[in-house]
């Protein structure tokens, strides 16, 4: 940039054009006055496989389905009043986590802190988005279960891959050859987490349907319960799933 004399300029890396900027001024422009055209996300592989095909709001480019899941996080789901109704469940949460630590130092074992950290943010969420602590019968003494830890492992895994350099990403046609790998890897890290999210979800939406459950107890079913202007589910089902999975990555 310093040698081409410029603030600003526009390369482009095969299909994509990257826009490199050194200026202050110019800078906060893009922030400001063109955010809605310069902060638009980049299309990549793995953001479209685990967006479902850019069905959420996180890493969808700039349009209509990005503004309708923003609307639905920002009135429904990320806002004061919804945080202060599940903090009954994060604060089990808390206190499970002490637990767990007591139950370790007590073995005489070595607390790793990486694992323990992992999957208080996992259980939170689990509590929070389906109030659950584990999928399936879970231990007694509040620790992960092999289900807790292959989702949490699968979830870092398709993290890993997140806008990591991909070539078919500035090269399309180079897509189906997958070079690099990350498609495969993250598809089949995909499987694992709709392996355990998915079930729950579908079970849910028919306890809806049915009239089974009326007022919602965790996110899953603010979801559901979320309507248009004509009184029907402003979300589909692909959707939800999609959202969901975005939001353990954000959080």
């Amino acid at each position: 940039m310093k040698e081409l004399n410029t603030e600003i300029a526009c390369v482009r890396l095969g299909s994509v054009y990257v826009v490199p900027v050194t200026s202050p001024e110019i800078a906060m422009e893009f922030l400001r006055q063109n955010d809605a055209v310069m902060a638009s996300r980049p299309i990549t592989v793995t953001t479209s496989m685990f967006s479902d095909g850019f069905l959420t709001a996180v890493v969808a480019p700039w349009g209509k389905q990005w503004k309708k899941m923003r609307k639905v996080l920002t009135h429904e789901i990320l806002n004061p009043t919804r945080l202060e109704w599940l903090r009954s469940k994060r604060k089990e949460e808390a206190d499970n986590l002490l637990q767990v630590v007591n139950n370790i130092c007590k073995s005489g074992s070595v607390v790793d802190v990486r694992l323990v950290s992992r999957h208080f943010t996992g259980n939170i969420l689990r509590r929070m988005m389906f109030n659950k602590r584990y999928y399936r019968q879970g231990r007694e003494d509040g620790g992960p279960c092999v289900e807790e830890q292959e989702h949490i492992k699968a979830l870092f895994t398709v993290l890993l891959y997140v806008y990591a350099l991909c070539v078919s990403d500035y090269l399309p046609i180079l897509k189906p050859l997958d070079l690099d790998g990350h498609e495969k890897t993250v598809r089949n890290a995909l499987n694992v987490i709709k392996k355990y999210e998915d079930p729950i979800i579908n079970e849910r939406v028919e306890m809806w349907k049915e009239g089974k459950r009326t007022e919602p107890e965790d996110l899953l079913d603010v979801f559901i319960s979320v309507k248009d202007d004509n009184g029907k589910p402003l979300l589909s089902v692909a959707e939800i799933k999609a959202q969901i999975t975005v939001i353990y990555f954000d959080i």
